[in-house]
């Protein structure tokens, strides 16, 4: 069974993966690679979500769970650099 929520997700972050990736390429920002990893990660956490409800729940769920951890120590990663590159500018 799947829910059609779970599909809009997937579909918005389709959809919207050109226009971050466009973005992000002009960005400079210390530790950006960190959050992309996370955004793509879960990217890949709501594919998980659309396939629990088609083949295996109980591999895709677990994988879904996973990426949202490794998503969340992606951001946590990216966010570490920003204040280790803040603290960085602030000593000059």
């Amino acid at each position: 069974m799947f829910e059609e929520s779970e599909i809009v997700d997937l579909l918005m972050a389709l959809l919207l993966t050109p226009i971050i990736w466009l973005s992000f390429r002009t960005l400079k920002l210390p530790g950006k690679t960190w959050f992309l990893f996370g955004y793509f990660v879960i990217m890949v956490a709501y594919a998980c979500t659309v396939a629990e409800g088609y083949v295996l729940p109980d591999l895709f769920n677990a994988l879904e769970h996973i990426g949202y951890a490794l998503a969340g120590a992606g951001f946590a990663g990216g966010a570490w650099s920003m204040l280790v590159e803040s603290r960085r500018a602030a000593q000059r």
